[in-house]
């Protein structure tokens, strides 16, 4: 169960190592591409030495700004290192400063180091006499001498000659550590150096290089060196998620320095490479070839031809089967686009036809709400006529209930008169059977309608006229003067004229060409 647990504890720690070297990466690449200001930073500073230089006119403070000088170009420019490592030891041969003659030569032997040319380096080096080096200067001296082998062991890799080379460095740093003052400022970086090649010490080298982490700030080379010491350490013990990590941490402290002398940034695309990290990997190798023409450090330019071609290649052959795979995509999306433009084409197609079937569409239903407001006017007229042909038909029911009502009037009174012939029929029969001839004409001359008969029917064609033509006698007194129209005794009662034929017909006759 414990085992168990530890084996997750480690899986999640590596996990988040591996996040974080990630997040490390992205910042190394924001770094690269502040690289630029970095430079322009450490030219202003090189500028500022040279305009002192330039005005100065004491010779140990020449000597101090050209020394100063060159620690800025020692990781810059290859070229310059050179020229004013050459100058500054010119000036101190003219001013018998032997000290200066000894640091100048050392630079002078550190730069052909750096560039491969070890013959040359180990000439000047060999021609300083050591009895005049200063106590101070002595670390230095004997650390050169390390330098030296170290990097002949490292070109040479092989299994005879790189071992020798290694057994020499080993003793010239023994000799440098006896030099080693505490109170040298990256004390602990040459002591972590002393347990990594003298007493093969992982652990104390570790704690000296972290020490010097804690020391100084990410914008000094010893703060890069230790980090890649760091980076090997923990390489050696096979921790190589921290191995990238001080990796990077060396890289983005190389490019703050503005040092193009490094070896990070390469090993960081070796380890990206044998990852598959093809596009990171081809770009870091790119910068640290840039970085080596920059400095023109053949050694390093070698180094990295050795790795550049296959790390290319393989990026190459990604890049072409992503193209390859690009094509593909691309001819499918050009299908496609073609197929949405035939699809575009044929619904631009349609939607023209339906705005022209709308169009025809709206002109129709703008004809038919001409015709629908026609028929609205055409059925508010025909209503209109309904209304006034229904008047006229209520009028007409009106009429003929009143001509009902004289007919009535007149049939009843027929009824009456007839009943009054039937009688005087019966009389005339009898009297004629009785032989009463006089007495029947006698009968018949005296007999007449009788008043209250001649009133009765009277007021029964008034009742009836009137109601069959309630504005008779308005509209026939309408055809008269003003001092000849008839007064009624009441609207019920006709007077003598208006019973006159002659005018009921005048007035009817008038009321008919009213009608028409």
């Amino acid at each position: 169960m414990i085992r168990l647990l530890l084996l997750l504890t480690l899986f999640l720690t590596a996990l988040a190592t591996k996040a974080d070297n990630n997040q490390m990466l992205t910042e190394l690449d924001q770094t690269i591409v502040k690289r630029s200001e970095f430079i322009k930073a450490k030219e202003d500073r090189i500028a500022l030495l040279k305009q002192q230089a330039r005005a100065e006119r004491d010779s140990n403070m020449l000597l101090r700004l050209y020394t100063d000088i060159y620690t800025e170009y020692h990781v810059f420019k290859f070229d310059s290192a050179m020229y004013y490592a050459e100058k500054g030891y010119q000036l101190a041969l003219q001013q018998h400063n032997q000290n200066y003659i000894n640091r100048f030569m050392l630079h002078r032997s550190e730069l052909l180091f750096i560039s491969g040319l070890y013959s040359e380096a180990l000439d000047i080096l060999n021609s300083i006499d050591s009895t005049t080096v200063e106590k101070d200067a002595m670390f230095y001296y004997y650390f050169h001498y390390f330098t030296h082998y170290s990097y002949k062991a490292s070109f040479a890799n092989d299994s005879v000659y790189a071992p020798q080379y290694r057994a020499i460095a080993k003793q010239y740093l023994e000799k440098a550590i006896a030099k080693l003052s505490p109170d040298e400022p990256f004390y602990d970086y040459y002591m972590g150096e002393k347990f990594v090649y003298i007493d093969i010490d992982p652990v104390k080298a570790r704690e000296h290089y972290e020490h010097v982490l804690e020391k100084y700030k990410d914008n000094v080379r010893e703060y890069a060196m230790a980090c890649y010491a760091l980076a090997g350490n923990h390489a050696a013990r096979g921790e190589y998620d921290k191995q990238m990590e001080y990796l990077i941490r060396a890289s983005q402290c190389d490019l703050k320095c503005s040092n193009m002398e490094n070896s990070a940034l390469m090993s960081i695309a070796m380890i990206l490479f044998e990852q598959g990290d093809l596009e990171r990997s081809e770009r870091y190798i790119n910068k640290s070839m840039q970085d080596a023409k920059f400095y023109n450090n053949r050694l390093r330019m070698i180094e990295v031809s050795r790795v550049l071609p296959q790390i290319v290649t393989s990026y190459q052959a990604t890049i072409k089967g992503q193209n390859k795979h690009l094509t593909y995509a691309l001819i499918f999306i050009s299908l496609l686009v073609l197929g949405l433009l035939a699809t575009a084409y044929f619904i631009l197609r349609q939607n023209r036809k339906l705005t022209a079937k709308r169009q025809e569409l709206a002109d129709n239903n703008q004809q038919l709400n001409i015709l629908n407001q026609q028929l609205a006017e055409s059925i508010h007229c025909q209503a209109e006529l309904n209304d006034q042909l229904h008047g006229l038909n209520q009028k007409l029911i009106n009429t003929n209930k009143r001509r009902e009502g004289l007919a009535t009037i007149y049939i009843d009174l027929c009824a009456k008169y007839i009943d009054k012939l039937g009688k005087y029929q019966t009389l005339v029969k009898r009297k004629i059977k009785a032989n009463q001839a006089q007495d029947l004409l006698q009968t018949i001359s005296s007999i007449r309608i009788s008043e209250e008969d001649a009133a009765t029917f009277l007021t029964h064609f008034d009742k009836a006229f009137t109601e069959l033509y309630p504005t008779f006698v308005e509209e026939f007194n309408a055809l008269l003067t003003e001092d000849g129209r008839i007064l009624q005794k009441s609207p019920t009662t006709l007077t003598t004229e208006l019973r006159t034929p002659n005018y009921l017909q005048l007035s009817f006759r008038h009321k008919e060409q009213g009608y028409q």
